[in-house]
């Protein structure tokens, strides 16, 4: 069964061990978001009680169907690559995306991960 979508209404959003690397389940449940085309959208990240974002290398990818290969976005402290954009709150444990001008292949799931290994850093 296909679960490509053609169009922006499958923007989601949710966290998992992607990939087999080594990141920590950061919240449970999906962001489902119904942009338009040419909208901006942000994307939100936390972290649970407990966990302080500032002993972690944070970071963000995509995966745009099932099977595909995750794709590197960003991770905390970078610069704004194109159209995306994180910014890091470490007091508040939150790392948004912010993605602009949206097209139809932002239709992915995305994914923020919490890593222990800087080898993640590599991934650029």
């Amino acid at each position: 069964h296909d679960h490509t979508c053609s169009g922006l209404e499958n923007v989601k959003l949710y966290s998992s061990c992607a990939a087999g690397l080594a990141v920590v389940v950061l919240q449970s449940g999906e962001q489902i978001h119904h942009p338009h085309h040419g909208d901006s959208i942000t994307l939100e990240c936390g972290l649970g009680q407990g966990f302080s974002m500032s002993s972690y290398t944070m970071l963000w990818y995509r995966q745009n169907h099932h099977g595909a290969q995750i794709e590197f976005l960003t991770k905390e402290y970078d610069k704004p690559l194109g159209r995306f954009q994180s910014s890091i709150n470490t007091a508040e444990n939150k790392f948004p995306l912010q993605i602009s001008e949206l097209v139809v292949n932002d239709s992915s799931i995305y994914y923020c991960a919490a890593s222990h290994s800087d080898a993640l850093r590599a991934h650029t």
